[in-house]
């Protein structure tokens, strides 16, 4: 997005809520933390938030909204939705065959299997103790990942770089 089509979305902002103003700093400060999402997607986002906020909103709010409206809702999977990939999984492919139990997963649902253990959750005794202890990994990891969603991809190189240049100095391993 251009710094002048950021000016015209700060300007349909002022319209809709007359204590909104705008200067070049905020036009400024908009453009670096919005200018890397598409302007047909913020104007989408921004009159959704018009629509539904008697408030003006930050450029968190149209950062979350963006990201809603750009997200397919096919990849949208709760908790719930998650653990049923996973006893899927165990009943198609059992305890002997990981790496395609794995793969026929959705990248954050494996990537939680991996966590507690595909060994672990098959041979289980106590299945309700498992599935609650997914349940909640698998929110925590999804709320992470919206998070690092929500940021441009600028913040986020930083912080992957800022991370792997903390691990070389405590000497962390990458798994």
């Amino acid at each position: 997005m251009t710094k002048h089509e950021t000016a015209k979305l700060l300007a349909v902002l002022a319209a809709a809520f007359p204590r909104f103003e705008v200067d070049d700093l905020k036009v400024q400060v908009w453009h670096e933390l919005l200018g890397d999402l598409d302007y047909g997607v913020l104007q989408l986002a921004i009159q959704k938030l018009i629509l539904e906020n008697p408030y003006s909103p930050t450029i968190a709010d149209i950062r979350k909204r963006a990201a809603e409206i750009m997200t397919p809702q096919e990849e949208m999977i709760d908790a719930a939705g998650a653990w049923g990939e996973v006893v899927r999984a165990v009943r198609k492919y059992g305890y002997c065959c990981e790496a395609e139990a794995l793969e026929s997963m959705s990248p954050q649902v494996a990537k939680v299997v991996r966590c507690i253990g595909w060994r672990e959750i098959c041979l289980s005794e106590e299945p309700g103790v498992v599935r609650g202890q997914f349940l909640k990994m698998y929110q925590q990891v999804s709320e992470r990942e919206q998070k690092m969603r929500l940021l441009p991809q600028s913040l986020r190189d930083e912080i992957q770089k800022l991370a792997g240049h903390m691990k070389f100095i405590t000497g962390g391993s990458g798994g």
